[in-house]
């Protein structure tokens, strides 16, 4: 290697697997920058898209008159300069106050992919307006902005937390990231579905919209950004210095903790006003800084000008092109918030930004926390035993109920009355345990990553995206048609993953980026179904939440010989399993041909996910959790841990729909969302719990 090449930013401050920072940075010879003609081509298209859009409001009324002194009796000036004009102030606003907290974040963690949606301070900020609303509807009216700042600080809290053990590592305070939003979401949706109604209103405006009445808020949350500006302007200095590396910053008497939490702080809070105000605005952040990086800002401190500029100015087109777009009447009368529109371009953006990451982040952490730190002696008589536990907890599920008169045990004569529907409903909450066990396991080992989850490598996502497209296209779609729409979407989902992973040789860190960005593209299509207003949104969260009450019995049958293949077939790739898990070097030394290792390993574990998808939805954090439990009950080879996992799989799913259907009776909450509520609360207490150890 040349004694001129420049490694990269993560290499030089001694965090070898940091994500590299310099996204598209030219040479010595690349053009001047170009960020002047950018902003002011964006600014443009706003503008005109704004006069537009107002001349049709005015419908031929004085645009100067509603802008500086609207007549009392002329209705649409009063609009226009009561609402219209506040609108794309407040569009201003958010677009400058998200572009700087996103520049702040991305600059103090090393991390181009960081933004306050990554790092589940929206769904934070989100989860604790939703319960005030619910429970605390006073404090929700008088404090808005302090409860929406406590939900994005525990949020982020709660990421560095998980992260801390592999030292904040880039990929891994992404992903913790993503399992706080994760889990986050989960419980929105799970309050959204038990309290529809009453949170319609909500969910329509956390969708990010932008409509205003009168000045007050957009002048309150200006001067918030006044006051935060004016505090990151202090910190400009020490914040630069993170550019050098952390030894340098440190050398050179930089308090690196304090200016991190400091700093951050400053991005949480922005987040927190920006979300108490017009609800969650996605990307923003990420956008911003990165396009102002890749026009010619390549200094920090050109960034925190840049950053904001370019941000006020792409919200303000986004929002522009919201109203012509509602103006036109393409949508008819659906509301389309502007935060899901940004939601929804920010996603493939993400998609285009993994393409430009310079350096390639290893995402493993430590061999001591990938495999158990206390073998069973006899594990096969340990998964005998969960295998006994399986079917106890099926037997308890079958047999144990509630009806209009209380609890109950169901006789022999009552179940062949009902097997038509159970038997189906429990089968294929069995193999879904199973399928979501194996393929936990067959990604954690992959990556080496006890944080690692099929739910990230984006094929349930697409699962979930397909049954969107089929409850749009469909009048009233039936079972077949929305199985086969999950289907294509997960094939689909899975083509995209092989075609982008050959070029890296199926890198796992690539493939779960990946998985997060196509996550966030479905999250961002269902957020924007929700907010619409549009009357199918009650309909799709139930099936995108996992309710097994919609699988007919050709689906079980389908999905227990899915599950049974895996059964044979994962134990199968034990040996790639164990030597992948120690990184791609040593299992190159020993014979492995990595790439073809991970093609069958990424194969079999997009089968298993698409194929639980269709029977529980793509929440659920059984994936996630199965082989974490078998670890720490001391399972560490590869092929005890894949049957150890499927035995906890099936424990978790069959209880999680029994608790489903009789925690709400008569209602129900959806088995895979149920699985999320249960197991989410342990999975964070055992991660963090192991954070001291690592540390």
């Amino acid at each position: 290697m040349s004694s001129k090449h420049v490694p990269p930013s993560g290499q030089q401050n001694g965090r070898p697997d940091a994500l590299d920072t310099r996204i598209g940075q030219p040479s010595l010879a690349a053009p001047r920058s170009i960020l002047l003609p950018v902003t002011a081509l964006v600014v443009l298209a706003a503008i005109a898209l704004t006069l537009w859009v107002l001349r049709t409001q005015l419908a031929g009324a004085s645009l100067w008159s509603a802008i500086m002194a609207p007549e009392p009796g002329n209705l649409r000036q009063l609009i226009v300069h009561d609402s219209a004009l506040p609108r794309i102030a407040m569009t201003l606003i958010c677009g400058a106050a998200l572009a700087l907290a996103g520049a702040i974040a991305q600059q103090v963690l090393r991390n181009p992919l960081a933004e306050p949606m990554t790092l589940g301070i929206f769904p934070g900020a989100y989860l604790a307006l939703t319960i005030a609303t619910l429970w605390a509807p006073a404090w929700i009216a008088a404090q808005r902005e302090l409860i929406a700042l406590i939900g994005a600080a525990l949020a982020m809290l709660l990421v560095f937390a998980l992260a801390w053990r592999q030292r904040l590592a880039s990929l891994a305070v992404i992903l913790s990231g993503m399992i706080v939003s994760f889990y986050c979401g989960s419980l929105t949706l799970a309050l959204a579905i038990s309290h529809f109604q009453l949170l319609a209103g909500l969910m329509i405006w956390g969708g990010g919209a932008l409509d205003q009445q009168g000045w007050h808020a957009s002048a309150a949350l200006f001067a918030r950004l006044v006051a935060a500006g004016a505090a990151v302007f202090l910190l400009r200095r020490p914040l630069s210095l993170f550019e050098a590396g952390e030894s340098t910053a440190r050398g050179l008497g930089v308090s690196l903790m304090r200016t991190r939490f400091a700093a951050l702080g400053l991005a949480v809070a922005l987040t927190a006003c920006v979300v108490s105000a017009v609800g969650v605005i996605g990307f923003i952040g990420l956008a911003a800084p990165t396009l102002a990086r890749l026009a010619g800002a390549r200094r920090f401190q050109q960034r925190l000008f840049w950053a904001p500029v370019l941000g006020a100015a792409l919200l303000w087109l986004t929002d522009a092109m919201v109203q012509a777009v509602a103006i036109s009447g393409v949508f008819g009368s659906q509301l389309i918030p502007t935060g899901a529109v940004t939601s929804l371009i920010g996603a493939p953006m993400l998609l285009w930004l993994l393409r430009q990451l310079k350096s390639r982040p290893d995402l493993r952490s430590d061999v001591r926390d990938s495999v158990a730190l206390i073998r069973h002696k006899r594990p096969l008589r340990l998964i005998a035993g969960l295998g006994l536990l399986a079917a106890l907890a099926v037997v308890l599920s079958m047999v144990i109920g509630r009806g209009l008169d209380g609890w109950r045990i169901v006789s022999v004569a009552q179940l062949e009355a009902l097997a038509f529907w159970r038997v189906p409903h429990t089968a294929a909450a069995i193999a879904a345990g199973v399928m979501l066990g194996l393929a936990g396991t067959l990604v954690q080992r992959m990556t080496g990553n006890p944080i690692a989850s099929p739910d990230l490598i984006g094929v349930s996502s697409g699962g979930a995206l397909g049954i969107v497209a089929a409850v749009f296209l469909f009048a009233a779609p039936g079972p077949l048609e929305l199985f086969a729409s999950c289907l294509t979407g997960s094939i689909v989902t899975l083509l995209f993953l092989l075609w982008v992973g050959r070029r890296a040789m199926y890198a796992p860190e690539r493939l779960l980026l990946i998985g997060v960005a196509i996550g966030a593209l479905f999250q961002a299509v269902s957020g924007t179904v929700t907010a619409s207003g549009d009357a199918r949104a009650a309909l799709l969260l139930n099936f995108v939440v996992g309710s097994t009450y919609y699988v007919q019995p050709l689906a079980a049958a389908v999905a227990v010989v899915v599950a049974l293949v895996g059964l044979g077939a994962a134990p199968l790739l034990a040996r790639w399993l164990e030597l992948l898990s120690l990184g791609e070097g040593t299992s190159r030394s020993l014979g492995v041909r990595v790439d073809i290792a991970r093609l069958a390993v990424l194969l079999l574990t997009a089968l298993l996910t698409a194929t639980s998808t269709l029977i529980v939805g793509p929440l659920s954090f059984v994936g996630l959790m199965a082989p974490h439990i078998a670890r720490s009950l001391g399972v560490c080879r590869a092929r005890e841990q894949l049957l150890a996992s499927a035995a906890i799989g099936v424990v978790l799913m069959v209880l999680a729909q029994w608790c489903g259907n009789l925690l709400l009776f008569p209602n129900e909450m959806p088995a895979g969302l149920m699985a999320a509520l249960i197991g989410g609360p342990y999975l964070l207490w055992s991660l963090l719990k192991a954070a001291p150890r690592a540390a």
